[in-house]
């Protein structure tokens, strides 16, 4: 999910702090929050730091929300409206607790609602209605935008895409008007997913190289019809949610549990199977995140040299047609 949802941000800084004698130890999961973190931090400061150097060392705050309290594990300053539990023995960090604040039991989201560095704000794996694998995977996830908080020049980079339209809350990012039900737009996205489809499964074969130049063709198309303007959004969407969900994929793939192994494995099929389906019109913005994804994969499938250039950019085309160029021409 976007960081810039500073309209959560908002709502939970004007919740009134209860007064310390009432604020909730948030026992059940608040109580093992501290070793499933921690089992993903070390996770991140390996294997994950080895996919994208600097995502173990990012900022790694995070937000419990359950029914009656919430628990806050590694921020080092204390904010208003919490008091401190002590220190988590598994990670380390601080532990601080608060009562329940109006914040949604069904958040996944990383963003700045203590202000930077973001925190990552979830429900428990009942409220988000996910297994408790798929919500340890989906840390991988929220972990990543983190990272991408973190890279340099982050928010200048953002301002310069000149597509807020006066909104500073970053709402604009979830609903930019983009002509996702005009019927070219529609055409051409489902002609460029379904070429995609093709070029993503033909990886490792004679067939690979052709079905990626028509892919980029169908893209080009897809494009066009979108406008200039309208495709910078959408290149902006694919680098932001897109690659996070490549991120999850891969991480969760190689994690050292196997209900995170099996269920990742999973969701790249049901990315993969998406893509064939599409239907922007009903999806809007959720497009993205297979999409995204995908061309992750083809850009991977020319080897890791994108993941280089991935922090200075913020658009996926740019990077793709530099993996297409330098992947050679025959098969």
């Amino acid at each position: 999910m976007l960081l810039l949802l500073s309209w959560l941000a908002f709502a939970g800084a004007q919740a009134a702090p209860p007064p310390p004698a009432t604020v909730a130890t948030t026992p059940g999961r608040g109580e093992r929050l501290g070793p499933m973190l921690s089992q993903v931090r070390k996770f991140a400061a390996g294997e994950g730091d080895r996919l994208w150097p600097g995502y173990g060392a990012a900022p790694f705050e995070f937000l419990l929300v359950e029914a009656t309290g919430e628990t806050l594990l590694c921020r080092l300053q204390m904010p208003p409206g919490f008091v401190s539990a002590g220190q988590d023995e598994t990670t380390g960090c601080p532990r601080h607790v608060r009562a329940r604040t109006p914040l949604p039991d069904t958040l996944l989201a990383a963003m700045p609602l203590f202000g930077p560095p973001p925190t990552i704000v979830m429900g428990t794996p009942e409220t988000t209605d996910r297994t408790q694998a798929d919500w340890l995977r989906t840390i991988l996830h929220e972990h990543f935008h983190q990272w991408q908080f973190s890279l340099p020049d982050y928010f200048a980079r953002i301002d310069a895409l000149d597509l807020k339209g006066g909104d500073e809350t970053g709402m604009w990012a979830l609903n930019y008007a983009f002509p996702y039900d005009r019927a070219d737009v529609v055409r051409a996205q489902a002609a460029a997913s379904n070429a995609l489809a093709d070029a993503v499964a033909a990886r490792g074969t004679r067939e690979f190289f052709p079905r990626f130049d028509a892919y980029l063709a169908k893209r080009w198309a897809f494009e066009a019809a979108a406008g200039v303007n309208n495709w910078r959004y959408i290149e902006f969407q694919l680098w932001q949610e897109g690659v996070a969900r490549w991120t999850e994929i891969r991480l969760g793939r190689v994690f050292p549990d196997d209900g995170v192994a099996n269920g990742s494995a999973v969701l790249e099929q049901r990315t993969l199977a998406g893509l064939r389906s599409p239907d922007l019109a009903g999806q809007r913005r959720e497009f993205v995140y297979a999409y995204g994804a995908a061309e992750a994969m083809l850009m991977e499938a020319c080897g890791p040299n994108w993941r280089a250039r991935y922090p200075s950019s913020l658009a996926i085309g740019p990077l793709l047609n530099e993996a297409r160029a330098t992947c050679g021409r025959t098969g």
